[in-house]
């Protein structure tokens, strides 16, 4: 038997539709259980709803149980009076652990782009100038006519820089001096020269160039 007992919302809300002597029953059903343990009769809307919130009541009564018998005090053992109290002193040997700012975020953003700029600088270090006879075997290859010898010193010369940009691939440089001197051609036909290639022509190099970056980036 119980002086109290707690009733839910949810327990109010699913009898609120109720007719007002079915309501009556329910709450009777209700209180019954929860104060008395009295089950009501089987049968009825009062018995469907007590069915319905019978586990909770028993649970909440269990835990009211629970409670009860976890209430006695708690009785001090005091210590023998031959026995002399020794107080627990600190280990001299264990380290104060004090809380460390979290470094591993910083630290490993730093590692992603050490580690990006390491693998461009090992791109443009795989990067080898070409010798007059690779280029020369590369435009039979291709049947480019152009002169090679020339290919190679103008860009030895600016240090094998496609603008302001180390060269990547000296044979997209190759085509695109192929295509340029194809474009020379085309603008201004050969007249009293029997090279049909870029020698004896009155041009800006660095112009044309600069003309042709736009290819070399598209072609492998």
């Amino acid at each position: 038997m119980r002086d109290s007992f707690v009733f839910y919302r949810s327990f109010a809300d699913a009898i609120a539709g109720l007719p007002p002597e079915e309501y009556k029953k329910v709450m009777q059903a209700i209180i019954g259980y929860a104060l008395d343990g009295t089950e009501p009769t089987a049968g009825g809307i009062e018995y469907t709803v007590f069915c319905l919130v019978k586990p909770q009541i028993d649970a909440n009564n269990k835990r009211y149980e629970n409670g009860k018998k976890g209430g006695r005090p708690i009785t001090k053992q005091e210590p023998s009076n031959n026995q002399d109290v020794t107080k627990k002193k600190p280990n001299n040997n264990q380290d104060v652990t004090n809380p460390q700012p979290n470094v591993y975020v910083n630290v490993n953003d730093n590692d992603i782009k050490k580690k990006d700029t390491n693998v461009s600088k090992e791109k443009a270090s795989r990067f080898k100038p070409p010798t007059v006879a690779e280029v020369e075997n590369y435009c039979r290859e291709k049947e480019y006519r152009i002169d090679c010898e020339r290919f190679v010193d103008f860009y030895r010369s600016k240090d094998w820089m496609v603008g302001k940009n180390k060269m990547k691939d000296w044979r997209a440089a190759v085509r695109n001096w192929a295509r340029g001197n194809q474009l020379e051609l085309t603008a201004k036909p050969a007249q009293g020269t029997k090279f049909n290639n870029f020698t004896g022509r009155d041009y800006n190099m660095d112009a044309l160039e600069l003309a042709m970056l736009g290819g070399a980036a598209h072609e492998n």
